[in-house]
């Protein structure tokens, strides 16, 4: 850039421009010389100061002639003149900005102008508005007088008024003023927010349900930008919706701060510490779960030590439902609980081992250590138990007592006989051998843990199965840990709070009274409780009643919550359209085989198929389960329940399947075969044989015919076909015609000429090789 391109881009003439230059100290004296970046720098920076020294100048010259308070008019032409005059002097010692400057002064003294006359319009506007208001309200005033009175000194006296209304305007004009400067102090005083400049991490703490809102409150976030965050995560919620605790926390992560989840037990913490029991401790009996892989005979087992035959009753075979029994031996009782071996009863063999005292695991000698052998170790381990191991069918050809313990020894398990300090019982459920010396060793293992409880005072345990009972209503059993239980005590568990109308022991006859380490039956129930649930028996009836409601509004949370959370996760999951919906509905007779059948339903994990369980229950199929799957187009599966009548005919009517199942293995392999059912199948091809075209024919029936030699396999009518050109797929489509000389042909084999017509394609050449193919369907098979 030279000098006169500058002198372009700034709007300065070329003599000026070279003049600055001059009094910048630079080289530069004619329009051609060529100007650096660095030049280009220093010119335009002394340009700005001698501006700013110019501007100085102007405003001393203003404040000169504003303290002269000469009118208007004589201080305009004083401003002028002294800016004029500034302005030559500026150009007379080389300042270049004094022009441009006494142009930016007129505009001033013009815009000045204009200011104070658009103020004085707006005076004398609001002087007028007001006296019109003042005479408005006389002339009201006025005509009331009138009405009310004949007297005219009234009237005098308001054009009198009238005649200060000047004053008045003068008055209402200063009132407005000190309004106006109160609304402005009051806007200056309000608190402005202002955005953080840098991120500040929050840790808060978060309960098991809280709102959008009060999660943004926290998180000092605003609600959108919370809601925005959760789309984002396929979770659709509004401002007011509840979160559990898991997705709070989640939330809260993502965006760069620390959830710390709580409970919120306060009001249960505060009942339960005066929940203390009374009277002694004293001696109790012990309580053994019986656990082990399906079919290694625990049931069979309990049988013999009771002289029962509960195996025999049980469906299948096979235990399925957790059963407590209490047996009398030598003066001396045990109480022991059954659970199912079967894969679907994890969580019911966990509650089993963390309500025990000991565990007696049974293992089969002639099928060694399985799957839920090792699950029912790791049980007994983590609930912190005694381990009395039981080698089972030791009377079969086949059964191997020293492979077991040494499988058990991979496991942890080491046999006293083999250095370790385990108890390993070889015994046979059919003929008894080993039984007695088992359960001289139970109680042995007892009495060095020396077991106490408080037999007086209110009752607590838990429940280890609920269920619904014709005639009985819901119903649960409970075992005992401390205290005495007795008809018509008031009984929390759960979110219920209920009098105790019939208590039965595990015979199901009727008592009065139970005491701990006894497995007992109650009835007078709303609903089944959960099982794992802890009961209290509480003598104040109010503070149970509210703490009772307290968690049903924890539960209803949780529940909205989860609920929100599924919505949303199918409105995505759903977005495609494409992934079809198994809707499911789940009754069964009890809580522990509801618990097991859903947990093992959703651990069916399919990506193609959108699985759901619409509703899961205990009791019969009902008309409103039939509603239901109705409206969510669900198949009900009933587990040893049926549909009563009315349910019955409207499911028929419906078109509703409704299923019944008396095994789980059943029921789970129903459920395979409905998801199966919906994936699509895979689709494999097999080629039938080729053929290459040797000469081409045209037929007015049936188009181009294409005469070929056979030279791999069969060709085969109505069979789908490709051409091949320099092994290239050039068309896909489908075998119309197939002749041999003259007569249609259903298969043509090998080295056999053959003529070949393909729908809709008139393209063949000679040297074209025709694949001929079938598709396979074959049905998909989810995975063991």
């Amino acid at each position: 850039m030279d000098v006169s391109d500058l002198a372009k881009v700034i709007g300065y003439e070329v003599d000026s421009l070279l003049e600055a230059i001059n009094q910048a100290g630079l080289s530069q004296s004619s329009a051609n010389d060529n100007i650096s970046t660095e030049d280009r720098k220093k010119i335009l920076e002394h340009i700005k100061s001698t501006k700013k020294g110019s501007k100085k100048t102007i405003s001393i010259a203003k404040k000169t002639k504003t303290e002269t308070k000469k009118d208007e008019g004589q201080i305009s032409i004083t401003r002028f003149k002294s800016e004029s005059q500034t302005a030559k002097e500026k150009s007379s010692s080389g300042d270049l900005s004094g022009t441009i400057d006494f142009e930016a002064a007129e505009k001033r003294r013009v815009q000045a102008s204009s200011d104070k006359k658009a103020q004085d319009e707006e005076r004398e506007k609001r002087i007028k508005d007001s006296s019109t208001k003042v005479i408005r309200k006389t002339k009201q005033e006025q005509a009331k007088q009138s009405k009310g009175s004949t007297s005219p000194k009234k009237s005098t006296k308001t054009q009198r008024k009238d005649l200060k209304s000047p004053a008045k305007d003068s008055k209402l004009d200063k009132k407005e003023q000190e309004g106006e400067k109160f609304l402005e102090s009051q806007l200056a005083s309000v608190q402005k927010f202002e955005k953080p400049a840098e991120f500040i991490q929050k840790e808060i703490s978060i309960p098991e349900t809280i709102s959008v809102a009060e999660l943004a409150k926290g998180l000092s976030v605003k609600s959108s930008d919370l809601i925005k965050a959760l789309m984002n995560n396929g979770i659709m919620a509004t401002v007011n919706q509840s979160l559990d605790q898991e997705t709070a926390v989640l939330i809260t992560t993502e965006l760069g701060h620390v959830g710390n989840p709580i409970q919120e037990n306060e009001a249960e913490e505060k009942m339960l510490e005066g929940f203390a029991q009374e009277g002694e401790q004293i001696a109790r009996d012990a309580i053994v779960s019986v656990l082990g892989h399906v079919d290694h005979g625990k049931t069979s087992l309990l049988d013999y030590i009771r002289n029962s035959s509960v195996a025999d009753k049980e469906e299948g075979g096979i235990t399925q439902s957790i059963g407590a029994y209490q047996v009398s031996i030598e003066d001396k009782n045990l109480t022991f609980i059954d659970t199912p071996g079967h894969a679907a009863f994890s969580k019911m063999r966990a509650r089993g081992a963390n309500s025990t005292d000991i565990v007696v695991l049974v293992v089969a000698a002639d099928d060694g250590v399985q799957p839920q052998t090792v699950e029912a170790i790791n049980h007994a381990k983590a609930a912190g138990v005694q381990i009395v191991v039981a080698i089972n069918k030791i009377d079969k050809p086949e059964a191997d007592v020293d492979k077991i313990k040494g499988d058990l020894a991979k496991e942890e398990l080491v046999a006293e006989d083999w250095g370790g300090d385990i108890q390993m019982v070889p015994v046979s459920a059919q003929s008894g051998e080993g039984i007695p010396e088992l359960l001289e060793t139970i109680f042995l293992v007892a009495e060095i843990m020396d077991l106490k409880a408080s037999f007086e005072g209110p009752a607590t345990g838990v429940v280890l199965e609920s269920g619904v009972k014709r005639g009985e209503g819901a119903v649960a059993t409970l075992l005992i840990q401390q205290g005495s239980l007795n008809t018509g005590d008031f009984i929390l568990v759960g979110d219920q709070t209920r009098k105790i109308r019939a208590l039965k022991d595990f015979n199901d006859k009727p008592i009065k009274t139970a005491q701990p380490s006894s497995p007992v039956s109650i009835s007078g129930l709303e609903y089944p409780p959960s099982a794992g649930d802890q009961f209290y028996v509480l003598k104040d009836e109010k503070t149970a009643k509210n703490l009772s409601e307290e968690r049903a509004t924890k539960e209803r949370e949780k529940r909205l919550s989860r609920m929100g959370s599924l919505n949303s996760e199918n409105i995505f999951a759903n977005a495609d359209g494409t992934k079809p919906s198994i809707n499911l509905i789940l009754k069964s007779d009890s809580n522990g085989t509801l618990e097991a059948l859903s947990g093992s339903v959703l651990n069916m994990k399919v990506d193609e198929v959108n699985l759901k369980i619409v509703l899961d229950g205990v009791g019969s199929i009902t008309e409103n389960d039939v509603n239901l799957a109705i409206a969510s187009e669900a198949t009900i599966f009933g587990y040893n329940v049926r549909a009563d009548t009315t349910a019955l005919n409207l499911a028929e009517s419906e078109g509703i399947e409704i299923k019944y199942f008396g095994i789980i293995y059943d029921l789970l392999d129903s459920i395979k075969a409905l998801i199966e059912g919906s994936l699509e199948p895979e689709i494999k091809e097999r080629q039938l044989g080729i053929a290459e075209v040797k000469e081409l024919f045209k037929s007015p029936k049936f188009g181009l015919i294409a005469g070929s030699m056979v030279t791999d396999g069969s060709i085969m009518a109505n069979k789908l076909v490709r051409v091949l050109r320099d092994n290239i797929v050039i068309h896909e489509g489908k075998l119309d015609s197939l002749r041999r000389f003259k007569d249609e042909a259903s298969e043509v084999k090998s080295g056999t000429e053959c003529g070949i017509g393909i729908t809709n394609y008139t393209d063949a050449k000679v040297g074209d090789v025709i694949e001929v193919y079938e598709r396979e369907e074959i049905a998909r098979k989810l995975e063991s």
